[in-house]
């Protein structure tokens, strides 16, 4: 289960960019909130703590628990939904959150951590990550902060797909079982691959270079 990050935000009086530029001004940041049966609400917040809750484990998965004067917002529990974040500044400056109601389920992207030294790896093998989280669907209180995949038992040409990872308790995997997580390789085949994929791109602009040709004469 996920845990709790207590979330200071106060309500956003005025709305418009020119009320925005001066609440990023005073060095906060203005989101929305919103949810099952639940008018939008605009709100404000201090960006380092949005910092600070998305360096916990769970990161983008991370409940935080609203504490503000306004009784509509205080207590609530929240999953952030979506940020925004200016191009040059690297600086957030709007952000999405969903009330959560605790009798309905919600979809979030889970982190895979994999776990172990695969047999494969110890001979030279490479492990390829295919997928680093998973798509999954489950009720509030059963979000896990990560899924673990052990790889240890992997030797080379072998590879894990979702189908073979045990589902949490409550949850379920939202995309297809043969889905590839990871597989491990040896070093040779993986240089191969690549020059493939290079080899596939050369052919490619050689066919596109032609085709000019064609087309100015």
């Amino acid at each position: 289960m996920t845990n709790e990050f207590e979330f200071p935000v106060e309500l956003k009086e005025a709305a418009g960019k020119g009320a925005a530029r001066k609440v990023r001004a005073a060095g906060m940041v203005p989101g929305i909130l919103y949810g099952h049966d639940t008018e939008p609400v605009m709100v404000t917040f201090e960006e380092r703590l949005l910092v600070k809750a998305l360096s916990t484990p769970a990161g983008r998965n991370i409940f935080l628990k609203f504490k503000s004067e306004a009784k509509e917002l205080d207590g609530a529990k929240i999953l952030i939904k979506d940020l925004q974040v200016h191009p040059l500044k690297r600086r957030f400056v709007h952000a999405d959150f969903y009330k959560l109601d605790p009798n309905r389920a919600i979809t979030a992207e889970v982190p895979l951590r994999m776990e172990g030294t695969a047999v494969g790896q110890k001979l030279g093998g490479i492990l390829q990550i295919a997928r680093h989280a998973l798509e999954v669907s489950c009720l509030p209180d059963a979000l896990p902060e990560a899924i673990t995949v052990d790889i240890s038992s992997l030797g080379f040409g072998d590879s894990i797909h979702i189908s073979d990872i045990e589902e949490p308790e409550g949850v379920t995997f939202l995309q297809p079982g043969k889905l590839a997580v990871c597989a491990i390789v040896a070093p040779a085949a993986s240089v191969e691959d690549e020059g493939e994929v290079e080899g596939e791109e050369e052919e490619v602009e050689e066919e596109r270079s032609t085709e000019s040709e064609e087309e100015t004469e």
